[in-house]
């Protein structure tokens, strides 16, 4: 049994086992407290005797004043916002707990046979051990310790709510990329059958490709880099036999990223970005600069494109695809990711840096250990 399930979990035997550590650990503190009325007695075994049964008898009081107040008053009254019946019946509830305490205490003590002065002075000491260290904060500290326990289990809910929450709208941003990246390459499909162009069999397949690694592969939390690229690729082909000789795109990948993971769908929408906002909406001299730099745990992308003047200020940095990887970068990689979007006149530019994962298996072969890679094999040199 953990410590852990020993102090949060609701299931039997361990909660029994914890409220009774809670009311032994109660018992004991008291007895070493309270211990200097039979040793100031040298070891008065009548005042011991009276020692153990004024902590039991006031140990089975605190239980009953607990266990009617956390587990009967507190969730019926407090937690329903109905504070003057909670208070009223707390306070008769204490009234009633003090006064069989006092009767008990001064039965035990003899009181009776003593003179007035004394009985009111051991009133008096009743009544303020009853204050301090009696049933109600007993049960002052027993219902603060559920309370903690409570708002740690909120917590743990409200996380794992967030986490849920995060996860869903993850998912939901991932499936809005699906279709506005379909949308644009059917249209450069549609456009180069309509120009009745041979490569159109070869777009068919690098789009069959494409959708392939969308629907399965990119259900994964992370794919394996080379994957990743090897879609871009693909995209930038499909865009390629679009524009012809029209457009100038240069592509600089360098880095090893083999046995790296990457989130699926990252880099696309940015690259997307450039086609859709920049070089379709110029009539000369379209460019496009990209450069993908692999590090040993990181990816840095620098991606530039012109853009006509006309459309500075416009849609260039504010498309569904940028504010999608957006909000996924800052669920990802919350604190961990740079992303930089700079306009001018007549180019845009991103600068981007995300963290990668490595990907390896250990495997221990003839007594050896080893680290085998599992992602796929390279597509860049």
């Amino acid at each position: 049994m953990s410590l852990y399930n020993f102090i949060f979990t609701k299931q039997s035997p361990e909660r029994y086992y914890r409220h009774i550590a809670f009311w032994t650990g109660r018992f004991l503190f008291s007895m070493f407290c309270f211990g200097y009325l039979f040793l100031r007695e040298l070891w008065n075994w009548n005042n011991l005797s009276n020692e153990l049964i004024f902590n039991s008898f006031n140990l089975s009081l605190a239980i009953v004043y607990c266990y009617i107040v956390v587990y009967y008053i507190y969730p019926a009254y407090l937690n329903k916002n109905k504070y003057l019946k909670f208070f009223s019946l707390i306070f008769l509830l204490t009234i009633i707990t003090y006064a069989i305490f006092y009767v008990v205490m001064f039965d035990l003590w003899d009181l009776n046979a003593q003179p007035v002065d004394i009985r009111i002075v051991q009133t008096w000491h009743f009544s303020i051990y009853f204050i301090t260290a009696g049933p109600p904060i007993v049960c002052c500290l027993f219902l603060v310790i559920k309370m903690l326990k409570n708002y740690y289990f909120q917590m743990e809910k409200k996380a794992t709510l967030a986490k849920e929450t995060a996860n869903a709208e993850l998912q939901l941003l991932k499936s809005q990329i699906h279709p506005h990246f379909l949308f644009n390459t059917l249209n450069n499909i549609y456009s180069s059958i309509l120009n009745k162009s041979p490569s159109t069999k070869g777009l068919i397949t690098k789009l069959s490709h494409t959708l392939k690694y969308m629907i399965y592969d990119c259900e994964a939390p992370l794919v394996p880099l080379g994957e990743e690229l090897k879609m871009i690729e693909d995209y930038i082909g499909l865009e390629k036999v679009r524009y012809g000789k029209r457009l100038n795109m240069e592509v600089e990948i360098k880095g090893d990223f083999q046995n790296k993971l990457i989130a699926p769908l990252l880099l696309i929408p940015f690259i997307e970005n450039c086609f859709k906002h920049g070089s379709s909406k110029m009539l000369q001299h379209p460019w496009i600069k990209l450069k993908i730099f692999i590090r040993e745990s990181t990816l840095e992308m620098n991606l530039s494109n012109s853009k006509p003047l006309q459309v500075a200020s416009q849609n260039n940095g504010n498309g569904i695809g940028l504010k999608n990887v957006q909000k996924r970068l800052q669920i990802l990689y919350p604190g961990q990711h740079e992303l930089l979007i700079k306009s001018t006149g007549e180019e845009f530019s991103i600068h981007m840096q995300v963290p990668l994962q490595i990907n390896v298996r250990i495997v221990t072969v003839e007594n050896t250990t080893q680290i085998v890679s599992t992602s796929q094999s390279p597509i860049y040199a």
